[in-house]
């Protein structure tokens, strides 16, 4: 090893410190993805360049996972004018990329124990564009206006590293302990074990790829107080200053992924094997590999290095489809893909909701590709949900971007696509100048998304409800595995390790092969329960031939600390939800709900949403038991309740409980949720007026939770429904999940009543008696 580029711990050590503290105290959001065990295992690990803080982030993760020293290879201009700068570099791994021993050297600190990071694009491809015309990786040179081979350096190392320990493994075979303790000696390490271990590891590359999301070119400081001090920046120097900073000061999420190992004993031909051991054997040195000195035979070193030049080239080919397949695909790929293609079309204008759709239909259809890898933002739907509804949110960072570039206009509904979406622009501007390019050129090695991408845009306008029916279905399961899964992490321990439900929280859509269209049933748990508290129920509204929704209220069924974060407001949408998705297939709702749920239920129904049958509404609260709760007193003003939470909570978050069934219920009831339930009932109280469909109230005599005369007081409220009140005998509040009084019987009854032309006939004189009056 060349003294002046020997790698000094200490320095290396206090660098990832300082890159530790920086990304605490700003927030970098960095997430490796993959199996961490590849950290270890590899030798050569092979990544993108977008920006500079890659040349950091590889060797900062490789060293928190495996305590293992990276070399990289580095531009040799970075090395020229400041001595001290030059210094560090060395002294961090990082060798010129013009040093007369590069691969050697290379080889010897794999050998040694080191890993190598390598960026074979050759330089930062800041406009993302790396495939050709014809669909074969290229890198784009804007200088040459040409296409250009990404380098083969990588595989030529790779191939002089598995050669070199099969000369150690030949050797030890034939017990040539001398020729082993001189290669001990040459790489200075401590003993024949270190090189043996060594050299019976497979030699391997691993290709990766870092995304960054969101691509920010707003202002920052940094460009701001160079334009204060009156510093002149040349366009390279604002662009970087622009874009790097934003990295590191605008949250952006830099996902690192590591694929599919490259296993060189994979794949070789005989020949090429033989090929390798002739060369081992005659290997001394490190560099003989590359001289092919010592073999004296002009014609064999022909042979042997257009071997290299062809393997390498295979290897190449290789790792580079392996570094772009592993893009993490996030919704402004998308966007800017369906933009692209339709200006291709010819598109100029297109309403903004049918963007929208558009873009929900691509994130829908790219999920079910497995060979895709999503962004977290495609993975949780409360994150894009809205669109499905014309809501943009999800999307106003990558329009603020676009308009502010003058790509795009958005005005009054309508989408306008500007021709500054096909100019070209310089290396050094084109990340700032059109964003859009820059992501749809990445997501284009990405196979599955543009298929995805290209099935929403040839198919959103023929779209049948049915199918949104089931995609937004989709959805709800992915927002409840998503939200489980997030809050069953170790750090929320101190309250679930007490909590006992075990029936899966799951919300159920089901449609009887032979199902009704008259009628169909959506079913709403209670407070603290899961859509598991109405699945009995439902398997008997399912036998009957109903179709089925059973909704989960948001931050039910996953944890205590998911409802604490959850409104009423939340969990009435998604009742909305429910019923829209049921309406596809029927021709009218009933809504049945439990407790809570039979509040929202009657909430919901005083929205006069059109094609509601009816609701049945059991035990549902609107006096509590427990008058003298230890912490919120229920039957408070709101107001006053306001005031106590914002005063206590930050000491008490959560009330014990002890549940009617242990299976399905919270154990630990979050303060929040309480506020919650006082906040719907004050709405209830005020529009039982509007509710003006047929009612179905049902109250336990002995309710140990509601006070028994709360569905008489809803009764005496609903002065513009048709109500019917049935007691059921029982000291039970949970009679829907137990059964208790033939409860299941009477609400099929009532829902086979909502389905006859008659019953329907007098409850519309019924009505219009009552609003007459």
């Amino acid at each position: 090893m060349d003294e002046e580029y020997v790698l000094h711990p200490p320095t290396y050590e206090w660098t990832v410190r300082l890159f530790s503290r920086l990304r605490k105290m700003l927030g970098i959001n960095i997430k490796l993805h993959g199996d961490p065990a590849l950290l270890a295992q590899g030798e050569i690990f092979l990544f993108n360049h977008f920006a500079h803080i890659e040349t950091f982030l590889p060797h900062y993760l490789i060293y928190r996972e495996t305590s293992a020293f990276c070399r990289c290879i580095a531009k040799k201009a970075l090395f020229e004018g400041n001595e001290s700068f030059s210094k560090y570099l060395s002294r961090v791994g990082v060798i010129p990329n013009d040093h007369e021993e590069l691969l050697p050297m290379l080889v010897a600190e794999i050998i040694c124990g080191r890993k190598v990071v390598i960026f074979p694009e050759g330089s930062m491809i800041k406009d993302r564009r790396v495939m050709n015309e014809k669909g074969k990786f290229m890198v784009y040179s804007r200088k040459t206006e040409a296409y250009r081979k990404h380098h083969a350096g990588a595989a030529v190392l790779a191939t002089a590293v598995d050669t070199f320990k099969l000369a150690v493994n030949t050797a030890e075979k034939a017990n040539d302990w001398g020729r082993i303790d001189a290669w001990v000696d040459m790489l200075g390490l401590k003993n024949r074990e270190h090189l043996l271990f060594t050299a019976r590891r497979p030699t391997r590359i691993i290709p990766g790829n870092i995304t960054f999301y969101p691509i920010n070119t707003s202002d920052n400081f940094l460009n701001k107080g160079a334009g204060f001090l009156n510093a002149e920046l040349s366009p390279k120097v604002n662009e970087e200053l622009i874009i790097e900073a934003n990295l590191l000061l605008k949250n952006t999420d830099m996902d690192m992924r590591l694929g599919r190992p490259i296993d060189l004993a994979d794949g070789r031909h005989w020949w090429e094997r033989n090929l390798q051991k002739y060369l081992a054997r005659n290997l001394n040195t490190v560099e003989d590999f590359f001289t092919l000195k010592g073999l004296n035979r002009p014609w064999v070193e022909n042979i042997i290095r257009k071997t290299i030049r062809h393997s390498s080239e295979m290897i190449r080919d290789k790792y580079m489809e392996g570094i772009y397949k592993e893009v993490t695909v996030n919704l402004s790929h998308l966007a800017s893909c369906l933009i692209l293609d339709l200006v291709d079309r010819k598109v100029i204008e297109i309403e903004a909701k049918k963007f929208y759709l558009m873009v929900y239909i691509a994130i829908k259809y790219v999920q079910q590709q497995p060979s895709v890898h999503l962004h977290r933002s495609l993975k949780n739907p409360e994150a894009y949900a809205g669109l499905i509804v014309g809501r943009k949110e999800s999307l106003k960072q990558f329009f603020e971007t676009a308009t502010e570039n003058g790509l795009i206009e958005l005005k009054h509904g309508k989408l306008k696509f500007l021709n500054k979406l096909n100019d070209d622009f310089e290396s050094d501007s084109v990340r700032i100048e059109n964003t859009v390019q820059v992501y749809a050129n990445e997501m284009a090695p990405v196979a599955g998304a543009l298929k995805a991408v290209s099935r929403a845009l040839n198919e959103y306008e023929f779209i049948k409800d049915t199918v949104l029916a089931s995609l937004h279905f989709d959805d709800e399961l992915r927002c409840y595995d998503w939200n489980y899964h997030y809050y069953s992490k170790p750090r929320f321990d101190d309250i679930n390790k007490h909590e006992s439900a075990t029936e899966s929280g799951r919300p159920y859509y089901i449609l009887p092969e032979e199902g009704r269209r008259d009628i169909g049933v959506v079913l709403v748990h209670g407070f603290l329960a899961s859509p598991a508290e109405m699945k009995p129920l439902s398997d008997k509204l399912v036998a009957a031939g109903h179709p089925v929704y059973g909704v989960r209220l948001p931050g039910h069924g996953t944890s205590p600390v998911d409802l604490r974060e959850r409104s009423w407001e939340e969990w009435l949408r998604i009742i909305q939800r429910g019923y829209e998705t049921l309406g596809t297939h029927v021709d009218r709702v009933c809504v049945v709900g439990f407790s809570t749920g039979g509040a929202l239920s009657l909430i919901f129904a005083s929205e006069h949403p059109p094609s509601l049958a009816g609701v049945v509404a059991i035990n549902a609260p609107v006096k509590f038991q427990n008058k003298t709760m230890k912490f919120v007193p229920f039957l408070h003003g709101v107001s006053r309740l306001m005031r106590w939470t914002s005063s206590f909570e930050g000491v008490v978050h959560y009330r014990s409980n002890n549940p009617e069934h242990v299976r399905i219920n919270y154990r630990n009831i979050p303060v929040r949720g309480l506020y919650e339930l006082v906040r719907m009932n004050h709405v209830l109280n005020h529009q039982l007026d509007s509710v003006h469909c047929s009612c179905l109230l049902m109250q336990s005599t002995n309710d140990p939770v509601v006070v028994p005369d709360s569905s008489r007081i809803l009764e005496d409220g609903l002065v513009n429904a048709n109500v019917k009140y049935v007691e059921i005998e029982s000291d039970r509040h949970g009679v829907v999940y137990e059964d208790k009084g033939d409860t299941h019987k009477v609400i099929m009854e009532y829902i086979q009543q909502l389905s006859e032309p008659s019953f329907q006939k007098e409850a519309l004189i019924e009505e219009q008696q009552k609003k007459a009056s």
